[in-house]
């Protein structure tokens, strides 16, 4: 029996023993791995204010093969030793310390390019190096940023510049928001790095290259703070204004009467406002403290504007303001109980009748210019045309007159003849313009021959569309007319899609491509095409093309080494006639579109044909 117990007692003790957490046991003490660099001051790619400053630099280690050594050795930005330190450490944590006075700190130049070579060493001789680099800048703080601006729907995506204000931290006071779209960027003209934050988390993320934008901000006049370590960022009521309530909220039948997607802003003493949302006659709704039912609420007993608090349901239907489905703008009064709703805009603006596209069946919409106009660039046939709003006859637009006049609600059909027309109407005032041609259609971006800075010009088909024979080279693309960026498109699909105004810009993969695009309808393609040389001169005679292969290190150009014989040559794509290139020179020279044979000497040749230039060259 004793020996039992015996048994059952050491049983236990080992189990005591062996049964400690996982999170007790030592890891770093049963590893070597090499010494750690835990922080340096001042840190890689950091800018540090001009002045006094300490070289500081934090080591780790496990406890098998602690801390021997480091060495630390600052430069300037050409290369030339200023300090180093090189001393025993010890432990599993420990540290390095340059003081500023050993180097002159507070002397040395405003430069970039200085840096700080580490060497850290256990006593098992493992170890480990770095490199840091970093600036000394002229700003008032550190920061890792030389300049920050704000832009956005409110300023016209301009640069509203911020101030450093202390480490790291930007602000801009006093800035007028309009409840839209915005970003942070460190060049005035986009020639940097940009931020956005477009799930509106209060921390912004790189986009630099086309990223989304910021989701909405708020209205009125505000102070943005931002701190470019940290990415996050504060959106703070530049005035503190008088009211009634904590908070307002629009709730009704569209929201199922709760939800707080459609919260107002404070924008002066007890004055609220809600700058759009869109309604419809059949809607109804209150104004709410809370998101939900849970507080004071708001309607309208008899439909006068002033609210009843705990009233009845507003219904757009009755009043003055209801102008159909359209965007309505809210302003609410907590201490008179006054409330206003002002009519926007439509959600859309068509064109519709026989001569449209879509005939009486379907609307064309038209592009919302942001002015109060709408406009299109369109194909019609002979026939009649009306604009409406919200793809429905509740409300719509007509006269008698073309190709310009006044509209009216419910006017006669408009006659229209024939033609490619750039069409205009402004539902406030009812003027509408067809005007005849758009100018020349182009490509331009960085994936074009000519950049963003100018256009490589597509030919009319005759037929509403444009095309061209391309070379292009990996990058962006849009189309747009006259050389200008008034009337533009673009899409992110590649290689066709539906280019809409003002659109993203289109991603290109390099190449040779038949570009074709209609911007009556935004539909555009890019077909690859084959280069080939044909004529009584080539192997094939008049009947067949020899295709030429695209050179990889030169955009548009194809080269080819073939035997010809005496006689006569062209260039063409797709083996068709559609589109061909020649000239009288030979040879070399620069050929056009359906221009003459080129004169051809017997001989065994490598041939060059740029379809960008025309140049040409037999060697």
């Amino acid at each position: 029996m004793k020996n039992i117990i015996k048994i059952g007692s050491l049983l236990l003790i080992a189990i005591s023993i062996f049964s400690c957490r996982p999170e007790e046991i030592d890891i770093a003490g049963l590893t070597d791995f090499p010494p750690g660099i835990l922080s340096v001051s001042p840190a890689n790619n950091s800018k540090v204010v001009k002045g006094d400053f300490d070289v500081v630099v934090k080591f780790v280690d496990g406890t098998t093969s602690p801390l021997a050594n480091a060495i630390l050795i600052l430069k300037d930005p050409a290369g030339t030793q200023l300090a180093k330190a090189d001393q025993n450490i010890s432990g599993t944590a420990d540290s390095l310390v340059i003081k500023g006075s050993t180097f002159n700190a507070a002397n040395l130049a405003i430069a970039k390019g200085y840096t700080i070579e580490i060497t850290v060493t256990d006593v098992n001789q493992k170890t480990q190096t770095s490199k840091v680099t970093f600036e000394i800048s002229a700003l008032p703080f550190a920061a890792n940023q030389d300049e920050m601006f704000l832009a956005g729907s409110f300023n016209g995506w301009g640069a509203d510049r911020l101030t450093l204000i202390a480490d790291n931290t930007w602000e801009i006071k006093g800035i007028l928001m309009d409840g839209g779209e915005w970003k942070l960027k460190n060049c005035a003209d986009w020639c940097k790095d940009d931020w956005g934050d477009s799930d509106g988390d209060g921390i912004v993320e790189l986009t630099t290259g086309g990223g989304a934008n910021s989701a909405s901000s708020p209205s009125g006049l505000v102070n943005f703070t931002w701190n470019d370590q940290t990415l996050r960022y504060t959106i703070t009521p530049a005035v503190i204004y008088a009211t009634n309530i904590k908070s307002l909220y629009l709730l009704g039948s569209f929201n199922n009467y709760e939800g707080s997607d459609y919260k107002f802003n404070l924008v002066a003493d007890n004055t609220w406002v809600l700058d759009q949302i869109q309604l419809k006659p059949t809607d109804k709704f209150k104004f709410s403290e809370g998101p939900f039912f849970m507080g004071r609420n708001w309607g309208d007993n008899e439909h006068d504007g002033k609210a009843d608090e705990f009233g009845t349901n507003i219904s757009l239907a009755n009043l003055p303001s209801n102008q159909g489905e359209a965007f309505y703008k809210l302003t609410f009064n907590d201490k008179t109980l006054v409330y206003t709703i002002e009519f926007i805009r439509f959600p859309s603006i068509g064109i519709i009748g026989s001569a449209t596209p879509g005939g009486w069946d379907s609307d064309t919409d038209l592009t919302d210019n942001g002015d109060g106009t709408f406009s299109l660039l369109i194909s019609l046939t002979d026939g009649e045309a009306k604009f409406r709003a919200n793809d429905s006859w509740d409300t719509n637009w007509g006269a008698a007159d073309f190709p310009s006049g006044i509209a009216t609600q419910n006017g006669p059909n408009i006659p229209v003849i024939a033609g490619l027309y750039k069409v205009t109407f402004n539902p406030g005032t009812g003027e509408y313009n067809f005007v005849p041609g758009i100018g020349s259609v182009g490509i331009s971006g960085s994936a074009t021959p000519g950049g963003w800075d100018s256009d490589t010009d597509l030919a009319d088909n005759g037929d509403g569309s444009y095309s061209i024979v391309i070379g292009l080279g990996d990058g962006e693309a849009k189309f747009r007319t006259n050389n200008a960026w008034d009337d533009n498109w673009g899409a992110g699909d590649f290689p066709s899609g539906i280019g809409t105004k003002n659109g993203p810009n289109i991603p290109v993969t390099a190449g040779i491509y038949v570009v074709t695009f209609n911007p009556s309808t935004g539909a555009y393609s890019f077909a690859p095409a084959s280069i080939g040389i044909i004529g009584s001169a080539t192997p094939g005679g008049w009947d067949s093309d020899t295709n030429m292969t695209p050179n990889a290190s030169e955009i548009g150009v194809v080269t080819l080494t073939i035997d010809l014989v005496n006689g006569e040559a062209k260039f063409r794509a797709n083996d068709g006639w559609g589109w061909n290139w020649g000239a009288a020179d030979f040879p070399s020279g620069t050929a056009v579109a359906n221009g003459p044979n080129i004169p051809v000497t017997a001989g065994t040749y490598t041939v060059k044909f740029n379809v960008n230039t025309g140049a040409y060259s037999f060697q």
